[in-house]
């Protein structure tokens, strides 16, 4: 039986309605992502909105996922090179992350995620795979390190995220700073010394 394709008309109509719904979280926040808003800044009928998205859960859920896009991994020519240090592939992991967080949508993004995971499961779910997505970006570089003799063989890429992204997140919404590379760049070398062997 031939595999059925989805009508382009409808893929196009969902794109715009979770880029709406992702514009709407970033200028208003989750409180400003509702069916009627959605179908408005989407340009199709409320009805549409509704039958790709019943409860209001759940259109929030698809803005909160698009807005955040996985990290992807340093470039394969730089981890390959010859005698690549494992700090170049954690600064990279790190300044991408850094970058999300400057970001106006990804940080509002964030906000709604660590300030929902409290009260919803869907929440929740994402504020765990957003957490895997960060701590897998930097275990390759966080294995190299520990077998290079760069840090103690006790050191897991979870803690080396504990011990990283929190001074970033600190820094953008606590502080309020942008986080440029300098920042990125003594974050891991403040890492790099503390678990040096």
């Amino acid at each position: 039986m031939p595999e059925e394709r989805a009508d382009p008309r409808q893929v196009r109509s969902r794109e715009a309605m979770v880029a709406a719904a992702t514009t709407l979280l970033t200028e208003g926040g989750l409180e400003a992502v509702t069916h009627q808003a959605v179908a408005t800044r989407a340009g199709v009928g409320r009805a549409t909105v509704y039958r790709h998205w019943p409860d209001l859960l759940g259109l929030r859920l698809a803005a909160l996922e698009a807005g955040m896009p996985p990290l992807s991994p340093a470039p394969a020519n730089a981890a390959a090179a010859s005698g690549a240090e494992p700090r170049a592939e954690l600064v990279h992991c790190l300044r991408q992350l850094g970058e999300r967080l400057d970001d106006a949508q990804a940080g509002a993004v964030l906000a709604a995620v660590l300030g929902g995971a409290q009260y919803d499961d869907g929440m929740q779910h994402l504020k765990r795979t957003l957490l895997t997505q960060i701590v897998d970006a930097l275990r390759p570089a966080v294995t190299a390190a520990v077998d290079r003799g760069h840090l103690r063989a006790d050191v897991t890429a979870e803690t080396f995220a504990m011990f990283t992204v929190g001074p970033l997140v600190h820094q953008r919404f606590l502080v309020g700073s942008t986080l440029g590379r300098d920042t990125v760049e003594l974050v891991v070398d403040a890492a790099l010394r503390a678990w040096a062997p």
